[in-house]
Formats: structure tokens, sequence, C-alpha cells
């Protein structure tokens, strides 16, 4: 991150959650995120069946032009805290790249793609974000694999700062800002009384966490290695929204639910189902209010308790909905300062709070468009570390609920028994 030729030594500083974000990185921790879209790959070939990829470059930097945060790099000038500085050699080469899928082209060999694309922490000295294009999928398709880092984006957040790269289809038009309060959640509040709560509530968390006990001791929570494996779910949003209205919860209940029916079967053919009555999955949370930066990381954690030894899906949906209907009440846990980090980094391998991460995100509504290809599958990759070995990412697309399942290779080889669900 240091100071490249001709660069201004004014910029705006980061959060000191992204600070700390960037201190557990270097700690070994990849702090970067990533989603794969699915698009019709007719539109980005020439007439020979190649891609056609100074076209797309050149689509990303007439599109990127106007996204200042796009075209920045973190530096420190003076040494304390990192700014964002513009980068005077900004270089669409550096972030926008192919890689093909090798023969026969299934979903498999995408992922494993992906996966190999993905392990590699990003440059720190360009932008922090890159683009890859992935044909030679035998269904028509090509992928598309987003990542940036955290400290750019959240996930909510990257729907807002990566919009540019992307058309709606026409006769659909753009979806309105998610607002605070939108879609059952608490209303707004004043940025003062905001930051009161995020406070206390910070200490309502950890007391809640501690009061519910530890998480179960099982084989899914063991350091996690290099290899990674990986299987896409798709699910039908309107019936899922219908299911989880009938029962008195939300499309994130519903989620839960099956993430304990998985990991209900997984741990059965396992032989560790008797005597693990729940288990404890880690979900992010925003906590982005109306009055925070478009950029950055403005998310929280909420440790929910789901279920494993009920046998009745609509039994564990009803349980699940009454837990986190009492949990919305209070604010999420944001373990932002640099004691709590370090603590973090310290027992991650060996931690007993949760034993798998749960991420979703409301993506678009309307279909989109990249570069003239329409967008068929949008989802959003997780990352597994520490001891956990096991997540699950899901994004809302065009009413269907793409869900991603990711898993350390060695500890979870067995990955398609939690995936074939409740």
């Amino acid at each position: 991150m240091s100071n490249r030729r001709g660069r201004a030594r004014t910029g705006q500083r980061i959060s000191a959650l992204d600070e700390a974000n960037l201190r557990v990185e270097r700690h070994g921790v990849p702090m970067h995120v990533a989603a794969l879209a699915l698009l019709e790959a007719g539109p980005l070939l020439d007439p020979g069946g190649h891609l056609r990829l100074g076209v797309v470059r050149e689509h990303v930097e007439r599109r990127t032009r106007d996204v200042r945060r796009l075209r920045q790099v973190l530096a420190r000038p003076g040494g304390g805290r990192p700014v964002w500085l513009d980068d005077p050699v900004f270089d669409v080469s550096r972030h926008v790249r192919s890689r093909p899928v090798p023969p026969p082209g299934d979903e498999d060999g995408l992922l494993r793609v992906c996966a190999g694309i993905d392990a590699a922490p990003l440059p720190r000295d360009r932008p922090l974000w890159e683009l890859w294009l992935l044909p030679g999928l035998a269904d028509g398709r090509t992928g598309l694999l987003i990542r940036w880092h955290h400290v750019l984006a959240d996930g909510l957040a990257a729907l807002t700062l990566l919009a540019p790269l992307f058309d709606t289809a026409p006769g659909d038009a753009p979806d309105a800002p998610a607002r605070p309060g939108a879609g059952g959640g608490p209303p707004p509040v004043p940025a003062r009384a905001r930051a009161a709560a995020r406070l206390l509530g910070s200490a309502a968390q950890v007391r809640g966490a501690l009061a519910e006990g530890r998480a179960p001791v099982l084989s899914i929570n063991r350091p996690v290695g290099a290899r990674r494996g990986a299987v896409l779910v798709r699910a039908d949003l309107a019936a899922v929204r219908e299911l989880a209205h009938r029962h008195g919860g939300t499309v994130n209940d519903v989620v839960l639910t099956a993430v304990a029916g998985g990991a209900r079967r997984l741990l059965a053919a396992r032989g560790e189902l008797a005597g693990v009555p729940e288990l404890k999955v880690s979900v992010a949370a925003s906590v982005r209010g109306p009055g925070d930066p478009a950029g950055g990381n403005r998310t929280g954690v909420r440790v929910v308790a789901v279920p494993v030894g009920e046998p009745d899906p609509v039994a564990r949906l009803r349980r699940i909905a009454a837990t986190t209907a009492a949990q919305r009440a209070r604010p999420p846990y944001r373990p932002g300062g640099r004691l709590a980090q370090r603590w973090m980094v310290r027992v991650m391998d060996r931690q007993r709070v949760v034993n798998l991460m749960l991420s979703n995100v409301r993506g678009p509504a309307a279909p989109l468009i990249f570069a003239g290809a329409p967008v068929r599958e949008l989802f959003q990759l997780g990352a597994v570390q520490g001891n956990l070995a096991l997540a699950v990412g899901v994004v809302s697309y065009a009413g269907t609920l793409g869900i991603d399942v990711v898993a350390d290779a060695d500890v979870v080889p067995d990955l398609p028994v939690f995936a074939a669900g409740p």
C-alpha cells in the first residue's frame, strides 16, 4: 500500500471496522467476497465463437469511470489509518480477465475454476476488485466471477457499487435501493441513537451468546485447509416466501430451516446426530443505516440456534422463526474493536461459538444484462475460515434464490449429503 508516482496524498479514511478487517487478513485470513453470474454466452462471442474480451474490457472501463471507489487504491500516507486515493495508472486489463472452463464444461468444472481463482488474495497495488469471464460451458452460457475486498464493500453495498456494470432488461424498471426498515425490519432511527444502540447491542449480543452456551463439538469444525468443494442449489423465491408467510417466518427463516435439515442429514450419515439437539449458525446481518456511506463494511452477526434434532421441517421452521423474531429486537453484534479482532484471530481455529456460516443478500428483482448478455442466474460465493469448514451463501435474483454451499474439501468431502436439503 505504498504511495505510487503522481498520487495525491489526501483521501477518505477507511472506518475502524474496515481497518480491523485488513488486520485480520494480515494474519492469513482472506477478507474478500465473490459473486458468480451465469450469462448467455452468445452476445459475448465473435462469429468464430471466441470471447470478445476487448469489448468486455471497454464496457467495464466506460461504466466504471464515474464509480470513483473502483478507481482507487489504499495507501497509508504518514503511516496512519489507510485512506482511499485515486489510482493515476488504472488499467482495466489488470481487472478484467478470462479463464476457460475445461471440458466437458459442466457446473462442477466451473466451480473448480472459481475456487482456483478465488484462492488468491487480491493484489494491494491496485483497486481491490477483479472480474473474470469464464467461457467454455457446455450449456451455451458463460460464467462471470466478480471478486472484491470486504473493505471496498459488503454484500449489500456491492449491489450499488457494481450496479453501473449492468443494465435492466427492456420493460423492467430498476429496483429502488433497499431502505432500512423495509421488509419487516426495524424502522430507521437517528444516527446518534443508532450508534448508542450498536454499543449497547454489542454487549447484549455477547451476553446472549455466552448465555446460550457453546456450540457442539462436531467433525465439520476442524481447521480448514486450501482445497474447496462447492455445490449450487436453486429455489423458487415465490414458493419460499409463501411457505415462510404461512408459518409466520421470513425467507431467511426458511433458508435456516433448510440449512438445519442439511446439517441433520450430514450428522446422521456421520453418526453424530444423537445428542446434538441444535447447531449454532453465524448469520450475517446488515447494520447499514440511512446516513451511512455507500461503500465499506457495515455488517454485523447474529448467532442463531437451529434445531437439528427436530425431524419435522414445519416444526423446525416455526421454532427458528420464533428465535429470529426475538433477535430482531436487538442490533446484531459487530466485533470491530482491535481487542475483539485480535481475540478472534487467535481462537478462530478452535472457537466454540458457532458451527457454520450463512449470508443472505436481497438482490435485484428485475433481470439484468451485462455487456449485452442476459444474466440468467446469480450466486454469492461464500468463504470458509478458521474451523468453520461449511458456509452457505444466498442471493435472490429475478424470482429465484441462488444458493451456494462451499466447504473445505477434506473436512466435508460428503458435501452433497448436506446440499440434498431437509
